[in-house]
């Protein structure tokens, strides 16, 4: 249960993530969650995630923040133990929302029903644990599931202020539907979605024109950080990427570009996932003037900002397919270092000509190499504008403060 407080005066807010704060996930909620805490008098946040395996490790909090761990392995228990009767029987008042589904955005039924199960089991689970009379909003971080189960909170208190971050691939359907299961029924109920690029207010208000009105560009951000003195002094191009190593990444593609620079490069990549292994193997064939380091996954944030501000980096590059605006880019912008990013999603929203380089959406590896290879190191005009691209627009305290103003508006 959450910690007792005076309803009178004390403002709380309920976070339903993914998983975060447990296990080592969703790491850009971190400054968003202590910028909302110094903001309400109490936060509880709770992890929605029914499928995956339970990771080790709680992330630590601001004192005002409690984390229902104990509800969510129970909700995840009761759930596994379900026959599918007990399943069917929780998505029975959804029957007629997912065969609409299926008329209008050929979803298919199975799956909406799937998802009923699951977050009206959730929602029932949330509403037994804590006195949800107590809190004046609740926030979802995605616009899937954790969504789904706000709107579900909303319906049945009305009372609450509900609004929902927005981002890429909780906006982007599978090719077999129109929209996410259930994003149709969220739109009835939620208050106000915050997208963090207009790329993405753009596509969801084409799949949800009448709820327009509540689609709006609320961009998050990182901490503002020292610019970094560092630069690379001996004509080595320092080069950093940072994602999970996975189809929609493309991480393999900055190494074949790499073979065909000439000039003496040194490429960091932080990150780890299915393609570590031919990633590897790639790196291997590269010639002497390509150095590669390849870390893997590095658990501590703070390991990656001692990183970004103690080394000699030059620039950030991120090949991905699809895109909102990537935590990495907001990272490294706010030590003052530029990107090489496709041009893809909300990605022109955060680099343009002053502050990087935007290449074609689907590059070939000569076309990323070719930049690489005429890269000035030495261009500090850019460095600086990469730092205020950062200070304007990608501010998270900033940022984190209208999000929590829009909280606690009335209804």
């Amino acid at each position: 249960m959450s910690p007792s407080t005076n309803t009178s005066k004390a403002t709380k807010v309920l976070v339903l993530t993914d998983f975060y704060p447990i296990g080592l996930q969703e790491t850009f909620i971190t400054p968003e969650l202590e910028t909302l805490s110094s903001l309400f008098d109490h936060v509880t946040i709770i992890p929605t995630n029914l499928e995956s395996s339970i990771e080790k490790g709680i992330r630590e909090v601001p004192n005002n923040v409690t984390i229902l761990t104990g509800m969510w392995q129970e909700a995840r228990a009761k759930w596994e133990k379900m026959n599918k009767f007990s399943k069917l029987s929780l998505s029975k008042s959804f029957l007629r929302s997912s065969w609409n589904e299926k008329r209008n955005y050929s979803t298919p039924i199975l799956r909406t029903l799937g998802e009923a199960a699951y977050a009206n089991h959730f929602s029932k689970e949330i509403e037994r644990t804590i006195n949800i009379e107590e809190f004046q909003a609740v926030s979802s971080f995605w616009l899937n599931r954790p969504a789904f189960i706000g709107a579900i909170l909303k319906k049945n208190n009305p009372h609450l202020r509900f609004l929902s971050r927005a981002h890429r691939g909780d906006i982007i359907p599978k090719q077999d539907s129109k929209t996410i299961p259930f994003q149709p029924f969220v739109m009835n109920y939620v208050d106000e979605i915050h997208v963090v690029s207009q790329d993405g207010v753009n596509t969801l208000q084409s799949i949800h024109p009448h709820a327009s009105n509540k689609i709006i560009v609320g961009r998050m951000g990182v901490l503002n950080q020292k610019q970094n003195i560092h630069r690379s002094l001996d004509g080595c191009l320092r080069i950093i990427s940072m994602s999970r190593i996975v189809d929609v990444k493309r991480v393999h593609l900055i190494a074949k570009a790499l073979a065909f620079v000439s000039r003496p490069i040194h490429w960091t990549h932080f990150g780890t996932g299915p393609g570590m292994e031919e990633l590897e193997q790639l790196t291997k064939s590269l010639p002497e003037n390509i150095e590669v380091s390849l870390p893997g996954f590095v658990e501590s944030h703070t390991e990656i900002h001692t990183n970004l501000q103690s080394q000699p980096w030059d620039i950030l590059v991120n090949v991905s397919t699809s895109e909102g605006v990537p935590a990495a880019i907001q990272e490294c912008f706010s030590y003052g270092i530029p990107a090489i990013v496709t041009e893809v999603g909300g990605n022109p929203e955060i680099v343009d000509s002053t502050c990087g380089h935007l290449l074609s959406a689907n590059p070939s590896p000569e076309e990323i190499a070719t930049i690489l290879q005429d890269w000035n190191i030495d261009n500090e005009v850019m460095r600086t504008s990469a730092l205020n691209r950062q200070r304007e627009k990608f501010d998270i305290k900033k940022n984190a403060k209208e999000y929590a103003k829009s909280l606690l508006k009335k209804n």
